[in-house]
């Protein structure tokens, strides 16, 4: 399997959480030794706001972007034995994870969260856990996994449309649950592909669920060649 990923990007932001974890940490050691003084107590809740502030910003980098494994390792591993004709993009088309394989477009939406996660309805759910409350900046939020996989593949699409005017077929949205440790609950409709739902499998499952879709009709060579020069980043 051909991978693509941009490592430039994953230098700046592994800078960005450098300084913002250690001008956060200054900061919020700023307000908190002024909220002692009566001269620059009125300074103290605007620093510990900013400290906060930053220390959300590196966090959510370090999530993203700097705690191994990433989001673009974890998807090789998971892809790890299709042969060239598979090709994945990380980090350089305009959504952050792309799957290019012989007839079909993927759009992963990656996430990484463990313990008990459950779909009801429209609504995610994650179990409650005082880890998570300790580990509160390295935790990123679940939020809604189907309606980010919906805007990545819409994303997608559109910007694809700019470039490729016909005969494309639609990326298709997946949600991929990375870590090893997760609990998947009510996702079964989901995985069967019912209604709206967009398809959710642990990283483990992956090679085996794109295995078992219908191969569809091969991409022109052409228009193949044009999508991977999109999806470096080349044709932008």
């Amino acid at each position: 399997m051909r991978v693509t990923t941009n490592e430039q990007l994953l230098a700046r932001r592994a800078k960005i959480v450098r300084w913002t974890s250690l001008i956060g940490l200054v900061v919020l050691g700023g307000g908190l030794v002024a909220s002692f003084s009566e001269e620059y107590y009125y300074a103290a809740l605007p620093a510990l706001v900013l400290g906060f502030v930053l220390a959300n910003i590196s966090a959510y980098n370090a999530n993203r972007y700097v705690k191994e494994p990433r989001s673009d390792q974890a998807l090789e591993k998971a892809l790890r034995g299709f042969d060239n004709t598979h090709h994945l993009f990380n980090f350089t088309a305009p959504v952050p994870h792309v799957l290019l394989t012989p007839s079909k477009i993927y759009a992963l939406t990656v996430k990484g969260q463990d313990g008990q996660i459950w779909k009801e309805g429209e609504r995610w759910r994650r179990n409650f856990s005082l880890r998570r409350i300790l580990l509160f900046f390295n935790d990123e939020s679940l939020g809604n996994p189907t309606r980010e996989a919906h805007g990545n593949a819409n994303q997608l699409n559109k910007d694809l449309a700019e470039v490729i005017d016909e005969g494309l077929p639609p990326a298709v949205p997946i949600i991929v649950f990375t870590n090893p440790d997760v609990q998947l609950e009510g996702t079964e409709s989901s995985l069967s592909g019912d209604g709206e739902d967009v398809p959710v499998v642990r990283g483990k499952e992956l090679k085996k669920y794109l295995r078992s879709q219908p191969r569809g009709t091969p991409l022109d060579k052409e228009m193949r060649k044009g999508l991977v020069e999109f999806l470096q980043g080349q044709a932008r």
